[in-house]
C-alpha cells in the first residue's frame, strides 16, 4: 500500500469504519457456521458459502487494519496486532490464495467440517477462534487510535 495523501485521522477513519463492517460479517458468519445442520438440503454447498465469505472478511479485516498501519505513529502497534490476529489463523493466507487462484494451484474436493473447525486444502479454520482473533484485533485497532488521537491531526 503506498502512503495516503489525506490527513492519517482520516485514514484511520475509514480503516476503522472498514474493520467494524469486516468484523460485523466475521460474527455473521460464524453464526450462521455454527448453525448449519447437516440434515439440511444443499448443507455442504451452504458449509462451503459461508467458509468463503468468513474468509473474505477476515482478509478484509487485515487490510483494513494494514491500511491504518500507514500511520507512522501507530505502525508498531498495528503490526503487533496483525501479528497476534494471525498466530490463531496460521492457514488462513494459504486456504484464501488456493481459493483465489484456483486455476493455477490444484485444489482438493474434499473438505471437513465438524461444527467448529473447517479443513480444506491442508489447512484449518476455527471458526470459533477466527471470531475471537478479528474481535481482539478491532479492540485493538479501537484502543490505539483513541491513546494516539494527537498523532492523527498530521497529515498523511
Amino acid at each position: 500500500m503506498r502512503a495516503p495523501t489525506q490527513p492519517w485521522s482520516s485514514v484511520v477513519e475509514l480503516a476503522l469504519r472498514r474493520a467494524q463492517q469486516a468484523c460485523s460479517l466475521v460474527a455473521l458468519q460464524c453464526r450462521r457456521l455454527k448453525l448449519c445442520q447437516s440434515t439440511e438440503p444443499c448443507f455442504a454447498l451452504r458449509v462451503w458459502a459461508d467458509v468463503q465469505m468468513l474468509v473474505i472478511a477476515l482478509r478484509q479485516l487485515r487490510r483494513s487494519v494494514e491500511l491504518a498501519a500507514l500511520v507512522p505513529a501507530l505502525q508498531d502497534g498495528f503490526i503487533r496486532a496483525l501479528s497476534e490476529f494471525d498466530g490463531p489463523l496460521p492457514d488462513l493466507w494459504s486456504m484464501h490464495s488456493v481459493e483465489e487462484h484456483f486455476e493455477t494451484v490444484p485444489v482438493p474436493d474434499v473438505e471437513a467440517w465438524d461444527g467448529r473447525v473447517f479443513s480444506w486444502a491442508g489447512g484449518s479454520l476455527n471458526v470459533d477462534e477466527a471470531l475471537q482473533a478479528a474481535e481482539r484485533l478491532l479492540a485493538a485497532m479501537i484502543g490505539l487510535g483513541a491513546a494516539n488521537s494527537e498523532a492523527l491531526a498530521s497529515p498523511g
